[in-house]
Formats: C-alpha cells, structure tokens, sequence
C-alpha cells in the first residue's frame, strides 16, 4: 500500500475504539409527597362574630385617683346613672368605640382623632348614632366651679331633658 509506504505506521490513523454504550438502570426515583398537616391553630373568631359589649355609658378619662372616682360618682349619681354600670376606660389606650353614650374627660383631642371629627367641650354631640360629652379630666374639676357648672349643665342636656 502506497500510504504505507509515505506515512510512518505512528501517524496512521488508528479507527476510533468501538464506543460501548453502557445502559444502567437506576430505579426511577420515588417521590413520596409528603403533605404537611400544620399544628393545629386555635384561631379566635373574627369579631364579627361575637359583638362586643356595647354599653350604655361608657366613660374614658385619664387614670382616676380615689378623689377622682368619688367626684365621678356624685356626678353620675345627679343624673341618676350608676358609677359601676359604666364602662370606665382609663388612661389613654384604654379607649374602645362600644357605647351609646360616651363621658371623655380630658380626652378631647384624641377622641377627636379617634371619631375623625371636632367635638366641642361641654356640648353634648351626637357622632354617628352615639352621643358625647367631652369635659376637662376630673382632676381639674375638683377646685374648678366654672367647669363643673359648665360640666353639670351639659350633663343635665344629655340625661335629663
């Protein structure tokens, strides 16, 4: 053979080894679906279920010394409304909007935050279908006979007429 002869045998090509092709079976993988049951979460009903109380009188005033509670008492009992039946919010996170009638004593400007609107002091204000009354905190009642007169004419307006 020509070529032979021309190409030294190293430089020859050599055919390609035969490629074998091994086949080997692995399982097709098991996918075991693991369902997740999550803890079992007591949820609250939503509050839309269950009202909350909604009192006839409520009243929100700051944090209340036994001065105080005496002075509030005597006031609610002139208009014949009973101390203990009352919601009594005190200090200023205590505020909740479930009453009809509403007592703020020294709230003013946060319960105008809260009812989105201006409410005048001493005037009772119909807000939605509640009624307000907004005075000065019973601490500065105590020495103050201009603001309780004010206090008691607008309570007479709202509970007694």
């Amino acid at each position: 053979n020509l070529l032979d002869e021309i190409i030294p045998e190293s430089v020859q090509e050599t055919p390609p080894a035969p490629v074998v092709e091994e086949k080997v079976e692995t399982p097709a993988a098991v996918v075991e679906e693991k369902v997740e049951t999550p803890a079992t979460v007591v949820e609250e009903p939503p509050a839309a279920i269950v009202p909350p109380t909604v009192h006839d009188l409520a009243i929100w005033s700051p944090p209340l010394t036994a001065q105080d509670k005496e002075l509030l008492v005597k006031i609610l009992a002139a208009i014949n409304e009973d101390f203990e039946k009352a919601n009594l919010m005190e200090g200023i996170n205590a505020y909740e909007p479930h009453y009809h009638k509403l007592l703020c004593f020294g709230y003013q400007k946060e319960l105008e935050l809260k009812l989105g609107t201006a409410v005048a002091s001493y005037q009772p204000t119909k807000v939605s279908d509640k009624q307000i009354l907004v005075s000065a905190a019973p601490a500065d009642l105590h020495a103050d006979k201009n603001e309780k007169g004010r206090l008691w004419t607008a309570l007479q307006e709202m509970f007694l007429k």
